[in-house]
């Protein structure tokens, strides 16, 4: 099992003669995966030295872009330690973060340590596990960043046990004593403040409490393995640096953990009819039309989780109906995966990607060719499928995975789907930034 270690070789946002916490609102942005063209056009519009702009110098990022995008990333990250917007962190660090933002009507807050771990296989051997499959195109593209850059610039988000609390003591007194150093606002809202620990007898107590502990990859995992890739591109001639991951280490009983839901719209499938897709899907499953347009579906899917097994709602793009899904038997996947654990079996992102994607849409739809997808973290945006994904013909509703669930399934190594769930918030981009070098 992994322990965690200070953060060695790193740069920050300078402090810029502040007194107080160091204000870096305009410099933080989403993760990768959710930064589109406006998105990322707009905040470099609001600072040119915003982390958007070498976390993400092409826009898909679902594919490797021109060579010329990630070199310009290397130039943009070098030109900003040459003029001091970034800074070298002086001494080795553990970080605290405590993130504060609405959940309905309720202010939540949820802690992270900020902490590197051995950059080691997924599995039961390291005690790091994943919970999802990865994509090679994001894997692709994170790579070449890699390859370029030499910089980890979002930390890895990880779960941990601390049932017992004790990690949470050490970082309940570092908030209550000391002040952050950086804080900002980032684009979902969500108030993020850091505290950099330096005092060595403070840092003992955190790395004493951790010890070792199993993790679960929450969000990161194609940034995870491009990381991975990368050290093995280096062979024995890697440094020390490259052989560690920085990640945001959040416990499982902390009372600001939240899932919220992934929807996926779906398109370029050759006999493509809603039609068509209820007579191949009669054997396994059941549809009901429900009234409403895509922002309405995911109530009614809620609903029928009580009285059914598996809903799901189904936009049929060219006739705006909306339809919900549910399977005729509890464990629809037992014959097919008779050796499988009984929980990936039932999760429904598995039901849908073997049911609905593979067997139905893939399969007998499609001729066995790939789909075009795109995953959608808002279920209003499937009110303007084509902003998504153009000639969208599919979209799928689902409801968050319980937390339960991943940790159930993530030490049996049966992965759910690439993009199943939505740990929110996310960790923000440009709190630090990790040499691999």
């Amino acid at each position: 099992m992994p322990g965690i270690a200070p953060i060695c070789h790193a740069w920050r946002f300078a402090d810029q003669g502040a007194s107080g916490p160091r204000d870096i609102t305009s410099r933080l942005a989403p993760p990768y995966d959710v930064v589109t063209t406006e998105l990322r056009r707009r905040l470099l519009a609001i600072d040119p030295a915003c982390s958007v702009g070498v976390d993400v110098p092409q826009v898909p990022v679902d594919r490797v872009g021109p060579d010329a995008a990630y070199r310009q990333a290397r130039q943009t990250f070098d030109s900003w330690i040459a003029n001091g917007t970034l800074t070298p962190m002086a001494r080795p660090a553990i970080g605290v973060l405590r993130q504060t933002f609405a959940e309905g009507r309720h202010v939540v807050r949820r802690h992270a340590v900020l902490a590197e771990l051995p950059l080691a296989p997924l599995g039961s051997s390291t005690g790091l596990f994943a919970h999802e499959e990865t994509g090679s195109g994001p894997r692709g593209d994170r790579l070449a960043l890699l390859n370029a850059l030499r910089v980890q610039t979002s930390p890895i988000f990880g779960l941990y046990s601390d049932e017992e609390g004790s990690v949470e003591e050490v970082y309940r007194h570092v908030e209550m004593h000391t002040e952050p150093s950086l804080v900002g606002v980032s684009t979902d809202h969500a108030l993020s403040e850091l505290w950099l620990v330096e005092d060595e007898r403070l840092m003992e107590r955190l790395l004493l409490a951790f010890g070792r502990r199993e993790v679960i990859v929450a969000d990161g995992h194609h940034r995870y393995a491009s990381q991975l890739a990368y050290l093995e591109s280096l062979g024995s001639a890697a440094p020390p640096a490259a052989r560690s991951c920085l990640f945001a280490l959040v416990a499982q009983e902390d009372t600001g953990m939240s899932i919220r839901a992934m929807h996926h719209v779906f398109g370029d499938i050759d006999r493509f009819s809603i039609q068509a897709v209820f007579e191949a899907m009669d054997d396994l499953c059941r549809f009901e039309e429900v009234p409403g347009g895509p922002s309405e579906l995911a109530e009614h899917v809620a609903r029928a989780w009580f009285e059914r097994s598996h809903p799901i709602g189904l936009v049929d793009f060219a006739s705006r109906r909306c339809f919900v899904m549910t399977t005729r038997f509890i464990d629809p996947l037992a014959e097919q995966f008779p050796q499988a654990p009984e929980t990936w079996r039932r999760a429904a992102p598995v039901v849908c990607e073997r049911l609905l994607v593979r067997r139905t849409l893939c399969e007998q739809l499609n001729g066995g060719k790939e789909l075009s997808r795109r995953p959608v973290f808002d279920v209003a945006d499937l009110e303007q499928p084509d902003r998504t994904l153009p000639g969208a013909q599919l979209g799928v509703v689902m409801l968050p995975v319980p937390l339960a669930e991943v940790l159930a399934i993530a030490p049996s190594g049966d992965l759910l789907p690439p993009n199943s769930t939505f740990f929110w918030p996310k960790m923000p981009t440009g709190l630090i930034f990790k040499s691999l070098e």
